[in-house]
C-alpha cells in the first residue's frame, strides 16, 4: 500500500506550483459527466446540459430487491429514448436484474438482453451494490460479484467491447455504529436498508471489493469503471493500492468529491496527479420528475462547484465546509473531465 511520502515521490516538482501558474481559468473543451440518470424526458434539461458545454453518461440502474417489481425493460426502453433524442449530448449504459440469478435461463436470457442493448447504442452495463448488499440465494448467502453464474455475463461485455461499470460496496460508514460520528449518518438514518452492521450473514466491505477484484484479475481485458472512487473513497491509500494492482481498474468521482474536498489537500493533489489517466469525473445527478429549470439549475450548479474545487487555487466552501481548490493544471483536469472518460466508455457522445 503506498505511503503519502510514496505518493509525493512520485509526483512531478511542477505540481505544487502554484495554481495562477498552471491552471486554466475556465474549460476550453466539452466536459463529461459519466454517471447521470435521467430516464423520462426531459428536453429542457438534456438541452440545457449541451448548451452549458457538457456532455453525460445516462445509466440505467436495476433498484429493486427482493419481491419488488420493476419494469427493467420499460427504464431500458425510456433512457434509450433520452439519449437518442439528446441530439449527442448523452449517451447511455444498460443493466440486468440480477435477482434472477438462481433461474436457469438467467444467464443466457441476460446475455441476450444486453446484446439487445448494445445493437440499440449501449456503451456499457452497470451492476448496483445489491450485489454484495441485498440479493441473497434461496439459502440465504449473499449474491457477490464473482459468482459463478455472473462470470459468463463479464465475458459477454467484455467480448463486445463495452465497460462494466460497478458499484459495489458502500462507504465505510455503512458497516460502522449509525450515530453522529458516522460520516454517513445522514444518508444511512433515511436508507436503513443499506446499513449493513449488525445484518445477520452480511458480508463485510472488504469481502464484496475483494470478490470484485477476483473479477478484474480474471479478466485483465475487462475494462471496469468503479463508482464512487470505486467504494475506496475513505481511504486513498487503499484505492491507490487497488490501482497499482488492477491496470484495467478506474474509478468515477460519482457523489465523492466531498471525501476529496475534507482529505489533506497535498495529498489529493498527489494522488489525481499520480493516478490522472485512472480518474472520471462524474456526480451520480439524477432527474425524478418535477421542474427542469430547477433540475438544470441543479446540476449546474453541481458542475460549477466541482469545476471550482478541481481547478482553483482558491478558498472555497464545498458543501458547507471551508476548503481550498486544488488547482489541478490544465492537461490533468483535460484527462478527469475529458479524456479519461472518452478512453475508458468507448463509444461515448459517438
Amino acid at each position: 500500500m503506498l505511503s503519502r511520502r510514496d505518493l509525493f515521490r512520485l509526483v512531478p516538482a511542477s505540481v505544487l506550483l502554484p495554481a495562477s501558474t498552471r491552471a486554466a481559468e475556465g474549460a476550453d473543451f466539452v466536459r463529461i459527466d459519466t454517471h447521470v440518470h435521467i430516464h423520462q424526458e426531459a428536453p429542457a434539461l438534456v438541452a440545457a446540459l449541451g448548451e452549458s458545454g457538457w456532455k453525460g453518461l445516462d445509466i440505467v440502474v436495476c433498484p429493486a430487491v427482493g419481491d419488488e417489481p420493476f419494469d427493467l425493460d420499460a427504464k431500458l426502453e425510456a433512457t434509450r429514448a433520452v439519449a437518442t433524442r439528446s441530439e449527442g449530448s448523452l449517451s447511455w449504459a444498460s443493466t440486468f436484474d440480477a435477482r434472477r440469478f438462481e433461474e436457469p435461463e438467467f444467464v443466457a436470457s441476460t446475455i441476450d438482453l444486453l446484446r439487445e442493448t448494445f445493437e440499440q447504442g449501449a456503451i456499457g452495463v452497470k451492476i448496483w451494490k445489491t450485489i454484495g448488499m441485498a440479493i441473497r440465494s434461496a439459502s440465504g448467502s449473499y449474491l457477490l460479484p464473482d459468482d459463478p453464474r455472473l462470470l459468463p455475463i463479464y465475458e459477454a461485455i467484455r467480448d463486445a467491447g463495452k465497460t462494466l461499470i460497478a458499484h459495489l460496496a458502500e462507504p465505510d460508514g455503512a458497516w460502522l455504529p449509525l450515530n453522529e460520528e458516522n460520516p454517513e449518518y445522514s444518508y444511512y438514518s433515511r436508507n436503513p436498508q443499506w446499513h449493513m452492521l449488525g445484518k445477520e450473514g452480511a458480508p463485510p466491505k472488504e469481502e464484496i471489493l475483494s470478490a470484485r477484484d477476483r473479477v478484474l484479475a480474471r479478466y485483465p481485458d475487462l475494462r471496469v469503471v468503479g463508482c464512487h472512487l470505486g467504494s475506496d473513497e475513505d481511504d486513498l491509500d487503499r484505492l491507490a493500492a487497488r490501482l497499482d494492482s488492477y491496470p484495467n481498474l478506474a474509478v468515477d468521482t460519482a457523489a465523492r468529491v466531498r471525501y476529496l474536498a475534507r482529505d489533506d489537500r497535498d495529498r489529493v493533489i498527489a494522488f489525481l496527479t499520480r493516478y490522472q489517466d485512472r480518474i472520471l469525473y462524474a456526480t451520480d445527478f439524477s432527474y425524478r420528475g418535477g421542474s427542469e429549470a430547477d433540475a438544470s439549475r441543479s446540476i449546474a450548479g453541481r458542475h460549477d462547484l466541482d469545476w471550482e474545487f478541481f481547478s482553483s487555487d482558491s478558498p472555497m466552501e464545498y458543501e458547507g465546509r471551508p476548503t481550498r481548490g486544488l488547482g489541478l493544471p490544465d492537461p490533468v483536469l483535460r484527462k478527469i473531465f475529458r479524456e479519461n472518460a472518452l478512453r475508458w466508455l468507448p463509444g461515448l457522445g459517438a
